[in-house]
């Protein structure tokens, strides 16, 4: 079994996968921080030790700083929109095909009582 110890505890691979032991405040670990630390172990720890809105301050004052601002079409910030954009189409989409299946739906069973098929 190798571990590897951090302030929060040890994180140890054995037989039987990864196991975090003796966690200093006794946190239930989720499947996606499991998944977050294999991604990038240094990410999982900055983000358990200081949390994400004190990091999102940081980058903020070490940006303004060395001067840098944002630019709109860096990869980030075009990656950014996209994903803005896709998820309001993405449910237009998903009530549009809601709807379709419901207006089919109902006019199956408008034909079918319609020429006598079914008698209800």
């Amino acid at each position: 079994m190798r571990c590897r110890g951090l302030p929060y505890g040890a994180v140890c691979l054995g037989d039987d996968g990864i196991e975090f032991v003796a966690m200093k405040d006794d946190k239930t670990i989720s499947a996606s921080e499991i998944n977050r630390y294999l991604f990038c172990n240094y990410q999982w720890y900055y983000e358990r030790k200081y949390g994400l809105t004190e990091l999102r301050r940081r980058k903020k004052e070490h940006l303004e700083e060395m001067g840098i601002t944002p630019d709109e079409n860096s990869p980030i910030m075009r990656g950014l929109a996209f994903h803005a954009r896709f998820g309001r189409w993405r449910w237009l989409k998903v009530a549009y095909k809601w709807l379709r299946t419901i207006a089919l739906i109902a006019a199956f069973i408008f034909f079918l009582l319609f020429f006598g098929i079914v008698v209800i």
